[in-house]
């Protein structure tokens, strides 16, 4: 019983602490009407990623539109009304602006920070407030300290053995 606790002790913390090293993901960026002097841009503007991390672009307008590399790195091609383009890779850290090829007042930028290391946690700030860690990490302590708590208390209450606890006999 105390190894079944202390397995859930180590297991379930690390179960919760598995969404916040989550690595390279898709980014949505939208292509939209806006108001003011262009007719159209890029949203959101910039983009931020982390390296390894790909962008698709949809297009919510009525013309066609592209997201070109400045540099003619890389480029989605039209993505026509309500489509969405291809995804865009980003293996590397570093700001990529870039524009539509058809309407080249539309500019946005990509920015791609290094991605952690493997195996390591993002650094995660105190919880809104300031009062302590964030969710999943409190939860985490939480579930050690019961689990621990547990253990000791299976532990306290186990039968004893020969020869244990003879030292006061139960007519005495």
């Amino acid at each position: 019983m105390r190894r079944l606790f202390l397995a859930l002790a180590v297991a379930i913390p690390g179960l919760l602490l598995v969404p916040l090293v989550a690595s390279a993901a898709n980014a949505p960026a939208r292509i939209i009407d806006c108001s003011g002097a262009a007719s159209w841009c890029f949203s959101p503007n910039p983009i931020q990623i982390t390296a390894g991390s790909t962008v698709t672009w949809t297009n919510s307008t009525g013309p066609r539109h592209t997201a070109t590399s400045d540099t003619g790195a890389w480029t989605t091609g039209n993505i026509a009304p309500g489509g969405t383009s291809a995804a865009v890779a980003f293996p590397t850290a570093g700001t990529f602006p870039y524009h539509c090829a058809i309407h080249p007042s539309m500019t946005g930028t990509v920015i791609v920070s290094a991605a952690a290391a493997p195996g390591s946690a993002p650094v995660r700030g105190l919880a809104s407030g300031g009062g302590g860690p964030q969710l999943p990490i409190g939860a985490a302590l939480l579930l050690l300290g019961v689990g621990l708590l547990a253990a000791r208390g299976v532990r306290r209450n186990r039968p004893h053995g020969a020869g244990e606890g003879i030292d006061k006999l139960p007519h005495q």
